[in-house]
This record gives C-alpha cells, structure tokens and sequence, in this order.
C-alpha cells in the first residue's frame, strides 16, 4: 500500500512529505516515528486521502 508521511512544524504547517510504500498501517507507523526527529513537531500517515495516524510531541512550556 502507498502511504503518505507528512512531518509537521510546530505552528502546524507541513514541512515535508515523503511517499512510500508499505505493507501495513502498523509498518508505516514504525517508519514514520524512525524518520521524526527533533527538528519536526509531529507527523501525519495518510492512506490514499485517509488519515489513518497522527502523532504530535507535547510541547515545551514557555
């Protein structure tokens, strides 16, 4: 299956894309929490036009 990753900055806004393919929403998961790093504030896995996970790191208080 094809996923889509989609790394987030911290206002939100997409940062970058990255377009694989996966045998399973799980494997897609694993892939995406490996490539976020320090520099993303989170990711989007979609499916076709499916969003199917999304993670968000807490952020640090002011």
């Amino acid at each position: 299956m094809t996923y889509q990753l989609q790394f987030l900055r911290d206002d939100g806004s997409p940062a970058c894309f990255y377009t694989t393919q996966c045998f399973s929403d799980e494997q897609a998961k694993e892939l995406a929490r490996s490539v976020l790093d320090a520099q993303y504030s989170g990711v989007e896995i979609l499916r076709g036009e499916q969003l199917i996970y999304q993670e968000v790191k807490s952020r640090k208080p002011n």
